[in-house]
């Protein structure tokens, strides 16, 4: 456990070491005290108080202030403020069980940082955003940010829950807020009656997550807000799986408080036409509020649909009672297959039946990529599991996915590669619907009836570049890659630079072996040097790309960095560029790089990292681009280094 430095008077400490703040309120307090007056409010607050500081001291929270009916505590460990925060709201709800007069309710929010300490106290963004997220969390809830979830990490007793986006007070950028869901101890084990409820509550909550999966964007088939809210389903859906067997740990209440937004979402898709403005209005907030504003204007534009193609009616009311549901899948499996071709990539059953995708024609068999690639496709489609989970999976597991030319995948990773390639199959049925399931019989009936794997794999590359669009939308394809797997789990990144505020950092691949973990660095500590523009040649094949990252470590003071790629020494915009904002979990979406480049400031406290993806669209014919990347002081000039050159032993 890190220790707290200690304070000493009168010296600042700008950025001490990480802390973990809690905020807590009292829930209607003030329109409490204006209704039943001082003497009953201070009563109450006294039992606050009491429970509040008990809790505090079993898990070693400091308190820093207290303001009337609110609490500042610091806490060394994220997980300590959370199993505290848990404690506190379980003591509470254990009071008020048979409790007929006053009630006692309120929100805690937690955020974890590196916050300005002085003299005991805490200053910063840091501490406004665990104070804004406190006033976020309503009774009897617990909010933390995503960056105190991802410290924490899996705790037994309590369910993770992403409550989207939230436009907080006095923050540009909409923040990420998690519920933490917590069990009274002693809940008695539900009766006959309450568990055919529950069963029931779960049997509709699924359903309604099924439909939110099955919903597209019809000019925009990765419509990031689309996929965004589809693996926050995914992540409900999970959820309740994992509860399924214990119904004790559930109620109708949680299930249907889970999944209003999912089912608010569907009467906007379905019923935007019809519903009365006032009602309108409401939803419209609510579902902002759960998944953005973009996803609104979709809905009430009239560019979303369900799979079939016209939206459906909204699911029935709640059924009662019902049996309890069949177990449902987990999120998406990577490919662990051995040879190709094979009749399974580990998929699981899905919890509905799904329109049936043809399987891979057994003609094409021999084409070992486009076999691998189609088998994959064909079940992540009946799986019923988010684009956006499946493409992470696949990421992490082959972050060097994209660097691998689709025609070349079957060799690499013992062949299990080519099925990651399912995502390049998938944008392609995007762009001509039929494509995919039709493409062996037209590349045969094209070459005459031939089978041969180098003949038929030749002619269905072809067709996937002329019909398939790829040389049109691969650019499109690599940045939509991007916006998903950006910032985890990220890519096989040809060059790194890592600005630290003394030396810089350029880490290359030590091998010319595609894929390869194996890193050489070189330490940059003269001036000259670290300012000076980094030049690497990097040659890309054939409808591929590769990535270049750009990251602080222990900045006090930011950086400029500024980014080019050429081809041939003429300017090139075949790259996309993503910054992240704020956390590691906030970034903008993929912008493609302008000819002339680009500056981007801030790097350090506002931005913890910059990914670059220079891409090849040509299906034919590598290409050789030259990336420059320099990072700098704010308002420093830069001095060109040369010549280019390839990253560690790279062939030219």
């Amino acid at each position: 456990m890190t220790e707290s430095p200690q304070a000493v008077p009168g010296v600042s400490m700008p950025f001490g070491s990480t802390v973990t703040l809690f905020f807590s309120d009292i829930r209607g307090f003030t329109q409490y005290t204006d209704q039943y007056g001082d003497e009953a409010a201070y009563q109450v607050l006294q039992e606050h108080n009491a429970i509040v500081r008990r809790q505090l001291e079993a898990f070693g929270g400091q308190v820093v202030k207290t303001q009337g009916d609110s609490f500042m505590v610091a806490f060394t460990t994220a997980r300590g403020a959370i199993l505290c925060a848990v404690a506190i709201q379980r003591t509470l709800a254990e009071a008020n069980r048979n409790q007929t007069g006053t009630r006692i309710a309120i929100g805690i929010g937690i955020n974890t940082g590196e916050p300005i300490q002085e003299g005991g106290d805490f200053f910063g963004g840091m501490v406004n955003l665990a104070a804004r997220i406190c006033a976020a969390a309503g009774p009897g809830e617990v909010f933390v940010a995503d960056t105190t979830r991802a410290v924490a990490g899996r705790i037994d007793s309590v369910d993770y829950v992403d409550r989207g986006l939230h436009e907080l007070k006095g923050f540009q950028e909409s923040q990420r807020l998690i519920e933490v869901r917590w069990q009274s101890p002693g809940a008695e084990a539900p009766t006959g009656a309450e568990e055919g409820e529950i069963a029931a509550a779960m049997q509709h909550a699924i359903d309604v997550l099924n439909r939110v999966l099955s919903i597209t964007h019809q000019d925009d088939p990765v419509f990031r807000p689309l996929v965004e809210c589809q693996a926050k389903a995914s992540d409900v859906r999970l959820t309740l799986s994992r509860s399924a067997s214990d119904r004790q740990s559930q109620s109708v209440q949680r299930i249907q408080d889970a999944v209003r937004p999912f089912e608010d979402f569907i009467v906007l898709v379905v019923e935007r036409d019809t519903l009365e403005e006032q009602r309108s209005a409401q939803i419209e907030t609510g579902v902002a509020r759960s998944f953005g504003w973009p996803l609104v204007t979709a809905a009430a534009r009239g560019r979303l649909a369900f799979g079939g193609g016209e939206a459906r009616a909204a699911p029935p009311p709640m059924p009662m009672p019902a049996p309890p549901p069949a177990p449902m899948p987990a999120p998406w499996p990577v490919p662990t297959a051995g040879s190709v071709p094979a009749d399974s990539f580990g998929f699981r059953t899905p919890v509905v039946e799904a329109t049936p995708v043809p399987k891979v024609d057994p003609r094409a068999a021999g084409v070992r990529w486009w076999t691998a690639a189609h088998t994959a496709w064909s079940e992540w489609k009946s799986s019923g599991v988010a684009l956006a989970y499946a493409l992470r999976g696949t990421v992490a597991e082959y972050p060097h996915l994209l660097s691998v030319p689709i025609r070349e995948s079957a060799e690499h990773n013992q062949g299990r590669l080519a099925a990651g390639y399912f995502l390049l199959l998938e944008h392609v049925a995007n762009q001509s619907p039929s494509f995919v399931q039709t493409a062996v019989a037209r590349a045969i009936s094209q070459v005459g009836g031939a089978v041969a794997p180098e003949v038929l794999g030749g002619k269905l590359y072809e067709l996937l570049v002329t019909d398939g669009r790829l040389r049109e939308t691969y650019a499109a394809f690599v940045g939509d890659v991007m916006g998903t797997a950006i910032p985890q789990p990220g890519f096989w990144a040809d060059v790194g630079i890592v600005e630290h505020e003394d030396e810089t950092e350029v880490i290359t691949r030590s091998s010319a072996i595609i894929g390869d973990p194996s890193e050489r660095t070189e330490r940059l500590t003269n001036q000259k040097d670290r300012v000076a523009d980094q030049q690497f040649e990097v040659t890309l094949a054939p409808l591929t790309a590769r990535f270049f990252s750009i990251r602080p470590a222990g900045l006090t003071t930011p950086r400029e960095v500024a980014i080019k790629v050429t081809e041939g020494g003429q300017p090139s915009d075949h790259a996309w560029h993503v910054t992240l904002k704020t956390s590691l979990v906030i970034r903008s979406e993929p912008k493609r790089l302008g000819p002339k480049g680009i500056a981007l400031k801030g790097l350090g406290a506002e931005c913890p990292g910059i990914w670059v993806g220079v891409f090849n669209a040509d299906p034919a014919y590598a290409a050789t681009y030259e990336v420059a990347m320099a990072v700098r002081p704010s308002g420093l000039s830069v001095r060109t280094s040369s010549p280019f050159k390839p990253p560690a032993s790279w062939p030219r």
